[in-house]
C-alpha cells in the first residue's frame, strides 16, 4: 500500500503547484456558491421588479376610472412590483423598451383594457344574483315540507323572476393583457402574481372571502434556505467536474511529457497509479465539500451539516468520477482533444442532472436522459444525506454510485496503457 500513497503524494503535490488547478478545483465552486447564494438567499434587497401598467380604461374627462385605479393599487400592494405607468396614448412595448434605456432588461406589461370598470361592474353583478338564486332555491328546497302552498307559490314566484333576471343579463368579462419576453425565465411567475391579484380583486368586489387556509411546514426537520438546497448539487457537479476534466487533461499531461512512460519502468504498477490518483481526488473532494461548507455558514448561514453517510457518499462519488476521467485519459492521447472531450461530458450532465434546477422542468425525454447521468445519483444521494436526513433515499442513490464507480475503475485499468509497446 505505500506505493500508491507515493503516486497520491506526488499528484497532489503536483495539484497544490497549479495556480490554475487551485483556482478551477477550489475557488471557481467558491465563486459560483457565492454567485448563487446572493441571488437566491433573499438578501439582495433589490426586491421589486418592474412592471408596466397601461391603464386605458378612462372616464369621458380623460382620468382613470376607480376600479382600475383600485387593481393598480391592489398589484402594487405586494410588494412584489415596482409599478411604472405607461400613458393611454402610446405604444405601450415601444414605451417600456425606452424607458428601460441602452442597458435593457425585461419588458413586463399589464394593459387594463378600456371598459374595464363597467365590464367588472356588470360581471360582478351577474354573479351576486346568481350566487343569490342559488342560496334561495336550496333554502327553499330545505323548507319546502314545512311551507303552505300559498307560501310555496310565493316562493316559486320569487324564484322564478330571479332566475329570469340572471338570464337576462348579459355575460360581461374583462380581460387583462399581460405582455412579456419569451426569453423572460421569470416571467411565468410574474404572470401568476399577476392572476392572483386579479382574482383577490375579483374576490373582493363580489364579498366572497378565502375559506381555505394554508399554513407552512418544512419537509426537513431544520428550516433550511434556499442556499442550503442548492449546496448540495454544487458541491457534487464540481466533485465531477474535477474528476472527469482535470484528472483526463492531467493524465494526457503525463502521457505527453513521458512521465507514465519513465513511471512503468519503476516498480510501480498500474493499479498504483490508479489508486494513487483516486486517492488524491478524493482529498480534494473533501477538502472542496469542507470549504464549500464553512463559506456557507459564514456567508449565507446554511444549517447543512455533513454526517458519515455524507463522507462515504463524497468518497464513492469522488472514485466513480476518478474512475470515468482515467477511462477518459485511457482513450485520449492529446491534451487540448482531452480537455474538449472532458467539457462536452461533464457540462451537459451537469444541467440534465437536477444539479441547478428540478429535473420536474424539463421535458420528459430529457428527464428520461437525467436517469441514466450518474452525476444524477450522486447529487440526490448527497442532498439526502445533506439535507433530507432520508438514509433509505442515500442508500439507493449509493447503491447506483457504488456499482458505476466499480465499473468506471475496472473499465479505466484496462484501457490505461502503463507500458509502452
Amino acid at each position: 500500500m505505500i506505493r500508491p500513497v507515493v503516486i497520491f503524494l506526488a499528484v497532489t503535490k503536483n495539484w497544490i503547484r497549479s495556480r490554475s488547478g487551485l483556482f478551477f478545483s477550489i475557488m471557481f465552486p467558491v465563486l459560483l456558491l457565492l454567485v448563487f447564494g446572493a441571488i437566491f438567499s433573499g438578501g439582495g434587497g433589490g426586491g421589486a421588479s418592474t412592471l408596466f401598467v397601461q391603464n386605458l380604461d378612462r372616464n369621458p374627462g380623460g382620468t382613470a376610472t376607480q376600479l382600475s385605479v383600485g387593481f393598480v393599487d391592489a398589484l402594487n400592494s405586494t410588494k412584489t412590483f415596482t409599478i411604472k405607468d405607461v400613458p393611454a396614448d402610446s405604444d405601450a412595448k415601444v414605451w417600456a423598451r425606452n424607458n428601460l434605456g441602452p442597458l435593457g432588461g425585461n419588458i413586463r406589461i399589464v394593459i387594463i383594457s378600456q371598459g374595464f370598470q363597467d365590464d367588472v361592474l356588470n360581471g360582478t353583478l351577474k354573479v351576486r344574483v346568481g350566487i343569490s338564486y342559488s342560496t334561495l332555491n336550496t333554502t327553499y328546497q330545505y323548507f319546502a315540507p314545512y311551507l303552505s302552498d300559498t307560501e310555496k307559490w310565493a316562493y316559486e314566484q320569487g324564484l322564478a323572476q330571479m332566475r329570469q333576471y340572471y338570464e337576462n343579463l348579459a355575460d360581461r368579462r374583462t380581460s387583462l393583457t399581460i405582455a412579456l419576453d419569451a426569453s423572460d425565465q421569470s416571467g411565468a411567475v410574474i404572470k401568476n402574481i399577476v392572476m392572483n391579484v386579479a382574482n383577490a380583486f375579483n374576490y373582493h368586489i363580489i364579498g366572497a372571502t378565502s375559506v381555505i387556509e394554508f399554513t407552512d411546514e418544512s419537509v426537513t426537520s431544520n428550516r433550511y434556505g434556499a442556499v442550503d438546497y442548492y449546496l448540495p448539487g454544487i458541491i457534487a457537479a464540481f466533485i465531477m467536474t474535477n474528476g472527469i476534466i482535470a484528472l483526463t487533461s492531467n493524465t494526457t499531461e503525463f502521457k505527453r511529457r513521458g512521465i507514465i512512460k519513465r513511471l512503468s519502468i519503476t516498480p510501480l504498477t498500474k493499479f498504483d497509479w490508479i489508486i494513487g490518483n483516486v486517492l488524491s481526488q478524493t482529498l480534494l473532494s473533501l477538502m472542496l465539500t469542507a470549504i464549500m461548507i464553512v463559506v456557507g455558514w459564514i456567508v449565507f448561514n446554511v444549517q447543512a451539516i455533513p454526517d458519515a453517510l455524507t463522507v462515504i457518499m463524497i468518497f464513492l462519488g469522488s472514485v466513480m468520477f476518478s474512475g470515468l476521467g482515467m477511462i477518459l485519459g485511457g482513450l485520449v492521447k492529446d491534451v487540448e482533444a482531452a480537455s474538449a472531450l472532458g467539457n462536452a461530458i461533464a457540462f451537459p450532465m451537469m444541467f440534465l442532472s437536477g444539479t441547478y434546477f428540478p429535473m420536474d422542468f424539463m421535458p420528459s425525454y430529457l428527464q428520461s436522459v437525467s436517469r441514466v447521468l450518474p452525476l444524477t445519483y450522486f447529487s440526490e444521494g448527497l442532498r439526502y444525506a445533506l439535507i433530507y436526513r432520508y438514509t433509505e433515499g442515500v442508500l439507493t442513490n449509493m447503491a447506483v454510485v457504488s456499482a458505476l464507480a466499480v465499473a468506471f475503475i475496472i473499465l479505466g485499468s484496462v484501457v490505461t496503457r502503463w507500458k509502452e509497446k
